[in-house]
């Protein structure tokens, strides 16, 4: 019985990986978009801040992504992907309406 294929790196493709999204700044809430388990895109409007979650991903590429942005009052905002604990992706961004992207692959990491 075959449980999962092996591509040519010899990485495990059906193996998940747990990345972890966090946004902070300076306001109080900000609207988030990410990349969910089946690269499906979620949003959150008016996330209460500091924000996190935890997503599996799984499958070639493992792709993730975060976009974070500030509402009106603006100040500073940071949107983090970590994977196995080490930021994988950080940016900052500052201003009204700034928003901080973050992605990248989680199988490289």
């Amino acid at each position: 019985m075959v449980t999962g294929m092996v591509n040519e790196t010899g990485e495990d493709t059906s193996s998940e990986v747990t990345v972890t999204y966090q946004v902070q700044g300076s306001g109080t809430e900000a609207a988030i978009a990410y990349l969910g388990r089946d690269q499906d895109m979620v949003q959150e409007t008016a996330a209460d801040l500091p924000w996190s979650k935890d997503v599996s991903v799984g499958g070639w590429g493992r792709i993730v992504s975060l976009t974070a942005t500030n509402g009106v009052d603006g100040g500073d905002i940071t949107c983090r992907i970590l994977v196995r604990g080490k930021v994988m992706s950080e940016q900052t961004s500052s201003g009204p309406y700034a928003s901080a992207s973050c992605s990248g692959n989680a199988g490289e990491q």
